[in-house]
């Protein structure tokens, strides 16, 4: 009939012929233009990212009750004897226990709160402290490396904090220390395996130690 409405009809112009179809999951797809060469990589997303870290997943709390428990085992073993220990900028003698503070400060355990510039240096040191340490390895019962606290120390015994022969030093800390491990007590902090900033975030608190603040 002339009066019957006439039925639209809808063209798409873009149509894709021969393509191919990706069954499942899909992940930051990217979907090309006919004719374009196309590479693939495969994604698992986030639920199926493989996982090769050694045991459970640490939350927060479990990694701060870990360092609490690493920084107060190390500080009960400081026994540096009178000799050993230094003096302050104000000419007073160092103490084991300033020592003791002076770590709990580097590392960002004490009762003032670090610099905020700061914390990213002090997790990557607790990485090498307590996590892992290529070519190093934990002597049982320990919850730290022994080269990482004897690289640190190594490091105030540079600044004059302490004096003595490295064994000697290594010693006043873990006893039973070989010649080779007091070798670190030398090396300092000069592996590139230690973060950017460490020097500059370690001598702002030996400042504070020199200066009397704690």
């Amino acid at each position: 009939m002339e009066n019957e409405p006439q039925q639209s009809r809808i063209v798409n112009n873009n149509e894709m012929h021969n393509c191919n179809v990706f069954m499942g999951d899909s992940y930051g797809g990217i979907f090309p233009l006919p004719g374009a060469q196309v590479n693939i990589t495969q994604n698992l997303g986030p639920q199926k990212k493989s996982t090769h870290t050694e045991g459970k997943t640490e939350s927060a709390d479990d990694r701060q009750s870990r360092k609490e428990a690493t920084i107060a085992a190390l500080c009960k073993r400081l026994d540096f004897t009178p000799e050993m220990l230094g003096y302050d900028e104000q000419c007073h003698k160092l103490t084991n226990e300033r020592i003791a503070l002076l770590l709990r400060r580097c590392l960002g355990m004490s009762s003032i709160p670090p610099k905020e510039e700061f914390r990213p240096v002090m997790e990557k040191l607790w990485v090498l402290l307590i996590d892992e340490r290529n070519q190093c390895s934990k002597v049982a019962g320990e919850l730290y490396f022994r080269q990482t606290v004897l690289n640190l120390i190594g490091y105030f015994v540079g600044e004059e904090l302490l004096t003595g022969a490295p064994r000697d030093i290594a010693r006043a800390i873990f006893p039973d220390t070989d010649t080779n491990t007091a070798k670190n007590i030398s090396r300092g902090i000069s592996s590139p395996v230690f973060p950017e900033g460490l020097s500059d975030m370690l001598d702002f608190y030996i400042t504070k130690l020199n200066n009397g603040e704690f």
